[in-house]
């Protein structure tokens, strides 16, 4: 709920609210009181009345026309009775001492010294918080002595009291409503807002690992929901930089490593020049061969590093090309099938597919994925005996509008622990961390980089048999259709 509905509400409330509740109270006392409901009351109020005007008409007659009556204890007794019906009564007097007065009086003030009523006659007296109208009427009583009479009624049915009692329930009920209802409606718009600025402390501290929770739908609810939105948002970005951060300090730590590790060799091997320890022209020869395959291998990582930061920076443009992906392969593994003979590796190639398998790629960069690939494979199968059988088995075939292309040797295949790190930067397992096996750690990192760049995937798994699988899956090319002599001259 909206603040602005919740202030409407309350509002209505703070008006109707306290109206309902003194309503809902008068009726408890009404009924209560012996009456169902509030047109009894009002019903009571009107005949109440109208009984006293009737009785007092009759009394008037008799006093002009029958005082006889006014002498006869069972009409008095009669007239008390249906007087009291409607709370009033007569105080009789005989030459000023009072004769009678009647038993609905006294009831109501047990107490009270009628002689002294009677001499000050007042104008209005209170029984029981009732307010009672006096009125005195003189008159002959038929043996010549003088009569008079105080003739109370009450003239109005609710105590006078009750109203200013009445007054102070309903500026209390009105004032603690408004209360109670300013303190819900104002706990539910700043609770949350708490939430938000201990929220906004906590991130001004560097805490970003506070979830932010508030169960509001207004305003402040989608205040909170951006607020943590942009809580997760910051705390991934600050994870990220400080990922980046230590990806560059590694980045650092490796390439120093692996750049003084050929110069320290480089180095010595020309101190051993220069000491005159290679002595023999066979000697110089292989220690300047050695000086080139050195460097040669420097040059190589530097180039790895230098396309690995570009593809990392998203600063390499691909040229894509509609690509039959089979045609691709047999000429490409053609080309690479002579140098690893060399190394003693057989290369065989298979198509599972009989339609041209079409994807879009950058054949330069695909051909460096499978480069590196190859070039892996052949580092890791370099490690087992010479009798070893030495095979990479390329592998293509279509899986729904996808490309998939398996590259599957006879290595030692790899760790378990490592098959989830393998194509992180500078990352290699243990068994190739020596100095013979060489690597630059950023092979397969480039390849990751290069795939995801054609919008596919990589992976790697081993194999039942021994070896590892390297799986490249491509999005396949949207088919383009020509347009034929006859379609290129109808105006569509």
């Amino acid at each position: 709920m909206s603040i602005r509905v919740k202030l409407y509400l309350s509002y209505v409330a703070m008006v109707f609210l306290p109206m309902v509740l003194i309503l809902s109270f008068v009726v408890f006392l009404l009924y209560a009181g012996g009456m169902q409901d509030l047109r009894e009351y009002f019903r009571v109020e009107k005949e109440e009345k109208t009984n006293q005007s009737l009785i007092y008409g009759e009394l008037k007659y008799v006093i002009e026309n029958d005082t006889d009556k006014l002498s006869s204890p069972g009409y008095i007794e009669d007239l008390q009775r249906r007087l009291a019906e409607q709370w009033a009564g007569i105080i009789f007097a005989k030459d000023e001492v009072i004769t009678d007065v009647p038993l609905f009086l006294k009831e109501l003030s047990p107490h009270e010294d009628w002689q002294a009523l009677f001499n000050e006659s007042p104008d209005a007296v209170s029984f029981k918080a009732f307010k009672f109208q006096i009125n005195e009427i003189s008159f002959q009583y038929p043996d010549g002595h003088s009569g008079q009479m105080l003739l109370l009624r009450r003239y109005d049915v609710v105590p006078p009291l009750w109203r200013p009692v009445g007054a102070l329930i309903f500026s209390a009920v009105v004032g603690l409503t408004s209360l109670l209802l300013t303190y819900f409606v104002s706990r539910s718009i700043f609770r949350p807002i708490h939430a938000l600025k201990t929220a906004a402390l906590q991130i001004k501290d560097g805490d970003l690992s506070q979830q932010v929770v508030v169960r509001s739908k207004g305003e402040v609810g989608q205040l909170a929901a951006a607020f943590e939105a942009m809580r997760i948002q910051l705390k991934e970005s600050i994870d990220q930089s400080l990922q980046y951060e230590e990806n560059r300090k590694q980045l650092l730590s490796h390439i120093s490593h692996d750049l003084k590790t050929p110069i320290s060799a480089i180095k010595g091997y020309v101190e051993g020049i220069m000491d005159g320890i290679a002595n023999t022209d066979e000697k110089r020869q292989r220690y300047m061969e050695t000086i080139y395959h050195k460097a040669n291998d420097m040059d190589q990582l530097i180039d790895e590093l230098f396309l690995f930061s570009k593809l990392d920076l998203h600063k390499v443009a691909f040229d894509f090309k509609t690509i039959d992906m089979t045609k691709y392969l047999e000429h490409f593994l053609d080309e690479q099938r002579f140098d690893l003979e060399k190394s003693g590796v057989w290369l065989s190639f298979e198509s599972f597919s009989d339609q041209p398998l079409l994807i879009a790629a950058d054949p330069d960069k695909l051909g460096r994925v499978l480069t590196n690939i190859l070039n892996n494979s052949e580092k890791y199968m370099s490690q087992l005996p010479v009798s070893a059988d030495k095979r990479v088995r390329v592998s293509v075939w279509e899986r729904g509008d996808h490309v998939l292309v398996a590259i599957e040797d006879s290595g030692p295949g790899i760790e378990k622990e490592d098959l989830p790190y393998i194509f992180d930067r500078f990352y290699r397992a243990e068994q190739s961390r020596n100095s013979e096996t060489g690597g630059s750690g950023l092979g397969l990192a480039i390849v990751k980089q290069i795939i995801e760049g054609h919008g596919g995937k990589v992976w790697a798994e081993n194999v039942e048999a021994g070896g590892a699988r390297f799986c490249l899956l491509l999005p396949k090319a949207l088919p383009v259709r020509t347009v034929t002599e006859h379609e290129e001259h109808i105006n569509h």
